[in-house]
């Protein structure tokens, strides 16, 4: 299949330096995921065509941006001199009211978070300003509709909105050190080898994106930035050090309700991206995977208990106000009048009802909801009363 022969590292990179004129990549660290992540995709996703084409521009687009994004620090070394107060860091097991709870906290006044198009676009591409902006609003919009248009269901499972605070992730992503390719794409092996990868550059890089984003945007200095994504669970360590003023919220849910949701998710993704039905294959993929992570995490949190503030789904559902003030609270950034009318007014516009509901199954990915409870007992017995 000639077409998986575009998945090849410096064939990517010549692509890249020839789009942007630019040579400098910085440092290789980069270079190992990426060898990986590529012959994971071409010798395990089973990519059909308009998967390989699609995540070859996608890989191609993330190089394009450490070139240029290199290519700015050279240009504005005033960037790295940017202060970046990092409040809280939401992480927990994928569908635990995540993207809810850090949309609710960041509409605080007092704090700032990513907006999804900023993610994808993140750099300048000229000095036009607002013109610049507007174009890669423009585009980040439209990527947006083509990604649900090509997932089937995916506007059932997660509020996609270009111009909404989303995670971090897809700047995470730019050190080829994310599980957004293990979303969308069957790859056991890469995924094993993040679980024991060394993230500290990577997340590093993501401290340098935070500056960068200010820098665009000066309104965001003296502000909380409220982080979000379950891909830090890979990486607890390395996101407490590297963010040492911030606390993790860290979200609990059922873990049956956690993970049918998310093999629909995974599944919707994966669907577009090959023709075999590798639903069951990612289901199991997942469960050890985000397993392990919890392993992992444990003696972290015994390590840094000060570091931690657990927040229940169910509490989020019922009481999102109170549950934003105890995490205000626990950043020590007691709210006030100004921050629960803010919360307030995007609650009211932000109501689940607008969206189709999202339905999944447990049996139709091959587990079986006893045995996956008790895989998982260890930490809901602990961290999930409802269980």
């Amino acid at each position: 299949m000639r077409f998986l022969d575009q998945l090849d590292a410096d064939a990517l990179i010549s692509r890249a330096r020839t789009s942007t004129g630019l040579v400098d990549l910085g440092p290789d660290h980069f270079r190992e995921p990426l060898d990986v992540l590529l012959r994971s995709m071409r010798d395990e996703a089973r990519l059909n065509e308009a998967g390989a084409n699609t995540h070859a521009a996608r890989i191609a687009n993330a190089l394009e941006n450490r070139l240029r994004r290199v290519d700015l620090v050279k240009r504005h070394p005033e960037i790295l001199d940017e202060q970046v107060d990092v409040g809280v860091i939401i992480v927990g097991l994928p569908r635990t009211g995540s993207t809810m709870l850090q949309r609710l906290l960041a509409a605080s006044p007092r704090a700032t978070a990513m907006v999804w198009w900023e993610t994808i676009f993140p750099l300048p591409r000229d000095n036009s300003g607002e013109a610049d902006i507007a174009t890669r609003k423009a585009d980040a919009k439209q990527l947006s509709d083509d990604l649900v248009a090509a997932s089937a269901g995916f506007e059932s499972i997660h509020p996609m909105d270009a111009f909404a605070h989303d995670e971090e992730l897809p700047l995470i992503e730019q050190s080829f050190i994310s599980n957004i390719p293990e979303a969308m794409l069957y790859l056991p092996s890469y995924g094993e080898w993040l679980l024991d990868a060394d993230q500290t550059a990577a997340y590093g890089e993501l401290l340098e994106w935070l500056k960068i984003l200010q820098w665009q945007d000066p309104s965001r200095r003296g502000r909380k930035w409220i982080l979000k994504a379950p891909h830090h669970l890979t990486a607890v360590s390395t996101t407490l050090d590297t963010f040492p003023g911030a606390i993790i919220a860290m979200t609990h849910r059922r873990v049956d309700h956690v993970m049918g949701s998310y093999y629909s998710m995974v599944a919707s993704l994966t669907s577009g991206n090959t023709d075999t039905d590798l639903s069951k294959e990612q289901a199991a993929h997942w469960t050890r995977r985000l397993r392990r992570n919890l392993v992992d995490m444990l003696p972290v949190r015994e390590a840094r208990p000060e570091r931690f503030f657990d927040i229940q789904y169910r509490d989020l559902l019922s009481d999102p106000v109170g549950s934003a003030q105890a995490i205000f609270a626990a950043a020590g950034m007691a709210a006030d009048d100004d921050d629960i009318a803010a919360w307030q007014t995007w609650l009211g516009g932000n109501q689940r009802d607008s969206r189709p509901s999202h339905k999944y199954d447990l049996a139709d990915y091959g587990v079986d909801r006893e045995a996956l409870m008790q895989d998982f007992a260890f930490y809901s017995d602990v961290y999930v009363p409802e269980a």
